[in-house]
């Protein structure tokens, strides 16, 4: 009764233009057209006692994909994602979080690159939050993010109540991106900060300031706020 699958299948056509004539060989090159037809499976294992303010359990979601090859397209790539969550509910209603994440996307074929679309990016509300959307990992000459390949990631939370419709929280997020797939390396971003949640008429609300501990080689080391729909992270 824990466990669930999908499977999808998408096709899209994907247009990029009006691309400065500024810019790097490694965004302009993704100027035109591309078909994708994909294929994506999904396995869940959930054992959460509530999926909006989750005080014990463990959430594990496998995606694997394909696009290409026999199922038509001009994209043609393969990849993964693992993200898990470990939920331990503590004295005086505290909240103790561990969320893990891989991935990692390739060619194959007769593939001749990942699209920009397809590359994995860290940075924003939903992974690290001191740095801005996206902006960890690697970048062209310009300081613009191209993504990369492989991507791993960690955050451990710390949740407490504060009245009865908020909790605050503590926070260290730490992560890479790596331009190859499936090697181990690169250079790791870290932050750490505080944040507030909000069970407001509206809905759920998570507000968190993070601070960067290491950048990652090419981010600037100043803090951010991020603002999210959901209780959780």
């Amino acid at each position: 009764r824990f466990m669930s699958a999908s499977i999808e299948y998408r096709l899209e056509n994907i247009q990029i233009f009006n691309v400065s004539s500024n810019a790097s060989n490694s965004i302009g090159i993704e100027r035109g057209t591309r078909t994708k037809s994909a294929i994506t499976t999904s396995l869940i294992y959930d054992t959460r006692d509530n999926p909006f303010l989750t005080h014990r359990g463990t959430r594990i979601v496998l995606t694997p994909y394909v696009a290409g090859g026999f199922l038509g397209g001009n994209t043609q790539i393969f990849g993964f994602d693992l993200e898990g969550s470990q939920y331990f509910h503590l004295p005086y209603d505290m909240i103790l979080l561990f969320n893990g994440e891989i991935a990692g996307v390739d060619t194959w074929g007769n593939g001749d690159r990942v699209p920009i679309f397809d590359r994995l990016f860290l940075g924003g509300a939903n992974n690290l939050r001191g740095f801005e959307f996206r902006q960890v990992g690697p970048k062209d000459a310009w300081g613009e993010p191209v993504g990369g390949s492989r991507l791993s990631r960690a955050t451990i939370e710390l949740t407490y109540p504060i009245t009865e419709k908020g909790r605050g929280a503590f926070f260290y997020d730490v992560g890479i991106v790596d331009a190859q797939a499936f090697r181990v390396g690169g250079r790791a971003a870290s932050d750490f900060g505080l944040g507030l949640r909000l069970d407001l008429p509206i809905g759920r609300l998570r507000l968190d300031y993070g601070i960067p501990i290491n950048t990652g080689g090419n981010n600037s080391n100043k803090g951010r706020f991020n603002f999210n729909v959901g209780y959780q992270f």
